[in-house]
């Protein structure tokens, strides 16, 4: 196994609410790094973050699941996470070691509970984040209304601009 020096690991979790595509992200993440030789899909029961028999007959992650892929001479720990409210303290721990957070977002129902809820941990930890907009394609001009309301809670709530910001504890209000 390959040996890599701290500045070449990034650790990133995904997180959002149940259903939202975090593991199926994941699994194309995995992928398209060459990390897998198949693409695995969560309603096949085939991917990669989601092994334990539970998890695979409810088709939802119970529990912080890691995988990693090289990118650019970089190792990319990507922390699979719950999005069930019954979970999210897995969901919480997840994020508390990643240096950013990915938020993942189901473009046809929008931002859900446990999606504030992660938004507001990111800011509380002072974690940079990413939203992807998921499904898109059955969102039927939906997106629109989904990206007014994002900025303006993104321009209401900003975190700090890097991770090298976050370990020095400076966040873009202390600026």
């Amino acid at each position: 196994m390959k040996v890599y020096d701290a500045p070449h690991i990034r650790n990133v979790a995904l997180v959002g609410h149940s259903g939202a595509g975090k593991t199926q992200l994941a699994s194309a993440m995995l992928f398209d790094a060459d990390a897998v030789s198949r693409l695995g899909h969560v309603d096949e029961g085939t991917a990669v973050t989601d092994f334990d028999e539970e998890e695979i007959a409810r088709r939802h992650t119970l529990s912080a699941s890691p995988a990693y892929a090289e990118w650019q001479k970089t190792k990319i720990n990507l922390i699979d996470t719950p999005g069930m409210a019954n979970f999210f303290s897995d969901t919480c721990s997840a994020m508390r070691v990643a240096d950013a957070a990915v938020v993942v977002v189901d473009a046809v129902h929008g931002a859900e509970v446990i999606t504030e809820r992660v938004w507001d941990e990111a800011a509380a930890l002072g974690l940079p984040c990413v939203v992807v907009l998921n499904r898109l394609d059955r969102a039927r001009g939906k997106s629109a209304t989904f990206a007014r309301v994002a900025a303006k809670r993104v321009r209401t709530n900003r975190g700090p601009h890097s991770a090298s910001d976050r370990r020095r504890g400076r966040t873009a209000r202390s600026r």
